[in-house]
């Protein structure tokens, strides 16, 4: 029977050639490109599960409040984890990272820069489930100066020897031995390093009130984390209070008093990489609502290309009406139709299946730099993928062909042989509200679409306090040591240069930057603590970047008191609540000893000007004069940026053996916002299909209904009526569906992207023209879709459309 039924579903597909390929061709780009968005969101949501402690396993944060700013800190003071081992018997292990940023890497022959390397606590691969190759897990890390190497960094430095024992120079911290090789870090991990140095390499500042490591917890079996969570005030109490007291000359009592406070939360890892968006994170995480929106736009699209399938099936049936009825009169009973035309269904399905398969193979490399993903054709076999796609297109095939199936069965024979089963689809608002759902999912996409590269239009023009084109910045100047300032004086020679800075911090890219202490006076007398970002300039550093002086004046070589003064922006200023803030004092807490306290005066206010991303709101900061040799930038004014290049390299190799390397502080300003580049990419992309394959529902219900008025308009036609006349009446039908949906979508709309411009810090106001210019849009391809059926039927002689009937 079966067989039987795939046979003359074949058969009935072959006959009809065009409609069958528009049925596959939609359906497989629904399918296709719900495929590749599963791909996406599975790897999203897997990462740090494959940790075999994964479900005990914790990040410890520190959140709290001073001086009136929030603190939100991924890395926490480094005596944190092992107090928390030491006292509370339900943590079976802590281990932390201790990040110290770039490093020259040299090995006996060549000099690499290396951005991953990062010193962990002995007990590293004990905790988390990264394979080792070479070495034992318990001992690799235990003595100082010792590092473990990825299989690919020992590649890198050693070739095909084995590199246990053999030594790397790791920057200035000097010879470290190699004593184990382990796996590369996985992909679908919120921290990817290449170089694992002991922790007993670098001494460590034992303090509660810095962040200096990212910390982890293990939990015992069994033991709850919020019986963790519920010791942290005593813990607070018992190692914190007294430092405060110590800093800042107050107990931790009246600390809580002032409203001021400290407290450590617990992250789970597997949550980290989509739910932590902390200061001083690793690495930039993705974002939970990405995965709720691409999970809903793979729901979306595939709904469209179900709804393709019914109207184009639909549209059909008129044509197989007669067919019914003679199977009927011969003997088939519902039960038999309802399986042929089901068959029918699957069958397209799984066709669909294998050209949407096909197409993301041929898409896959495209989606993967888009996507910023390493998907491979294997992922589509791996684990319930592919049983997962057979399973989903069995589904589809039924639910997508119940409709026309039970349709065309019910038909009665006697009516379907009197050719008076036309009435029976006359009844369409079941096929109306199918395409009108569809093309509110296409003008919200096409909205959102808009928004989205509105928002990106408007953070890459908007003025953000400094002047970032034309600004060239020499990487790794720290190797220079003391050559940084001769190798600055030879570029400040070249004609093509107008300034040069040696700068530790950049408004964007890898930087160095800190937070400090400071304590105020208020009007009653009372010392204010304030937790503010500062760095060290030089006095080339706001002319480089082209920011403006607001009062005051810039730091300068002519006054030698510039040493206790500092420059801050306007966000200090409100911050401080000072209205005329030249001449003011302000004191560093230091460590606490009165010899560490300096008290530094304000000479100048610099406008404010956008060091972090437009997510945050610019903050208060605070600059000293001094020097922070990390990187340079130069201001340059030339044609010839290559031959610029060139003369600045061989100035740098002249200096020294570190490999040059440079960028445009307007490219790192850009990268900064490359995910939702990405996004904005996505989602034209996607908005687009969507459009595609709502237009092919279109053109099924064009020709179902153009078939449907076949005596009408030839009746028309012969009472006088034009061309234009017909197509008119045609379309409106389809206008109408069109500006329903435009009312639907637009509030839809306009919500779901309110919600994710609260985001930014600095965003657009959503215009009434994107969504006028959204629905306009999409009546022109409406019209232009609908267009081929209707002029085709307006244009037909009415002799054959009367004799038709």
């Amino acid at each position: 029977m079966i067989r039987n039924y795939l046979k003359v579903a074949f058969r009935n597909l072959v006959l009809r050639k065009a409609f069958t390929a528009i049925n596959i061709i939609g359906l497989a780009m629904g399918l296709a490109t719900c495929l590749l968005i599963v791909l996406f969101v599975q790897h999203e949501l897997s990462y740090d599960n494959y940790h075999a402690k994964a479900d005990r396993l914790f990040r410890v944060t520190m959140d709290g409040q001073v001086g009136g700013k929030a603190i939100n800190l991924a890395p926490v003071g480094v005596p944190v984890g092992p107090a928390m081992f030491h006292d509370y018997s339900g943590v079976e292990a802590t281990t932390r990272l201790y990040n110290e940023g770039t490093f020259i890497v040299k090995n006996a022959n060549e000099s690499f820069k290396e951005e991953h390397v990062i010193f962990p606590d002995s007990n590293f691969f004990e905790v988390f489930s990264i394979p080792l190759l070479k070495g034992r897990a318990k001992t690799v890390l235990l003595e100082p100066n010792t590092v473990v190497l990825t299989e690919t960094m020992a590649h890198k430095y050693f070739g095909n020897q084995d590199p246990i024992g053999k030594t790397l120079t790791l920057g200035t911290r000097g010879l470290f031995r190699v004593t184990g090789v382990c796996q590369d870090v996985p992909l679908n991990t919120h921290f990817h390093y290449d170089i694992f140095a002991s922790i007993r390499s670098v001494q460590l500042r034992e303090t509660w009130l810095s962040s200096g490591a990212y910390t982890y917890v293990v939990l015992r079996p069994g033991y709850s984390i919020d019986n963790l969570k519920a010791k942290m005030p005593e813990l607070i109490s018992k190692y914190m209070g007294p430092e405060i007291q110590s800093l800042l000359g107050i107990s931790l009592v009246d600390f809580h008093r002032k409203g001021d406070r400290f407290s450590y939360q617990f992250q789970p890892i597997t949550d980290i990489h989509l739910q932590s968006h902390l200061e001083n994170e690793i690495e930039p995480n993705s974002d939970i609502q990405y995965i709720y929106i691409f999970s809903a736009i793979a729901v979306f699209i595939l709904l469209v290309a179900c709804i393709n399938f019914m109207n184009l099936s639909t549209a059909g049936s008129a044509g197989r009406a007669k067919e019914v009825g003679i199977r009927k009169v011969l003997g088939s009973v519902k039960q038999q139709l309802v399986g042929q035309f089901l068959s029918e269904s699957v069958l397209v399905t799984f066709i669909a299946l294998f050209v949407a398969l096909v197409i993301v193979v041929v898409a896959l490399p495209s989606f993967n730099q888009l996507a910023d993903k390493q998907f491979s054709v294997s992922s589509l076999i791996h684990g319930w993928m592919m049983p997962g796609m057979l399973l989903a297109s069995l589904l589809i095939g039924l639910l997508a062909g119940s409709y026309p199936a039970f349709f065309l069965s019910a038909f009665k024979p006697i009516s379907v042989l009197k050719g008076t089963v036309r009435a029976g689809f006359k009844s369409g608002w079941l096929r109306n509200t199918l395409v009108t759902t569809q093309f509110v999912v296409s003008i919200s996409m096409i909205i959102g679409t808009m928004v989205v590269y509105q928002q990106l239009h408007f953070i890459q023009n908007k003025k953000v306090g400094f002047d970032k084109d034309q600004v060239l910045i020499i990487h790794d100047t720290y190797s220079l040591g003391a050559k940084a300032d001769a190798f600055k004086a030879e570029l400040a020679k070249l004609s093509s240069i107008r300034n040069v800075t040696l700068a530790g911090y950049l408004p964007a890219g890898a930087s160095n930057q800190a937070t400090d202490g400071f304590q105020l006076k208020n009007g009653a007398g009372e010392s204010i603590t304030y937790r503010e970002q500062s760095y060290y300039i030089d006095e080339s550093y706001v002319p480089t970047l082209g920011i403006g002086i607001a009062q005051g004046r810039n730091f300068s070589k002519a006054f030698p008191t510039d040493s206790a003064a500092v420059l801050i922006n306007q966000a200090a200023v409100r911050q401080f609540g000072w209205k005329n803030p030249v001449g003011q004092q302000l004191m560093t807490v230091g460590n606490g000893s009165p010899e560490s306290r300096r008290t530094y005066t304000v000479v100048g206010v610099v406008n404010d000007f956008h060091f972090a991303s437009m997510h945050q709101r610019i903050a208060p900061l605070v600059m000293f004069y001094g020097s922070d040799n990390y990187q340079m930038a130069l201001r340059i004014q030339t044609t010839d940026i290559a031959g610029l290049l060139k003369t600045v390299e061989q100035t740098w190799k002249a200096q020294t053996n570190t490999p040059f390397a440079y960028s445009f502080l307007n490219e790192r300003f850009n990268n900064v916002y490359k995910a939702e580049q990405r996004i904005g990419q996505l989602f034209s992309i996607f908005a687009g299909l969507t459009v595609v394959i709502s237009c092919l529902g279109l053109f099924g219900l064009a020709m179902f209904t153009t078939q449907q008025r076949t005596k009408e308009i030839g009746v028309r036609k012969v009472l006088g009526a034009s061309v234009a006349s017909v197509v008119a009446l045609l379309s409106r039908d389809f206008v109408k569906l069109v500006l329903v949906a435009i009312v639907i979508a637009s509030p839809l709309a306009w919500y779901a992207m309110n919600r994710w411009l609260q985001d930014f810090a600095y965003k657009i106001d959503i215009a009434w023209w994107v969504f006028a210019l959204a629905g306009l849009l999409t009546i022109s391809i409406a019209l232009l879709t609908v267009s081929f059926q209707s002029i085709k039927a307006a244009l037909m002689n009415p002799v054959k459309s009367l004799r038709s009937e």
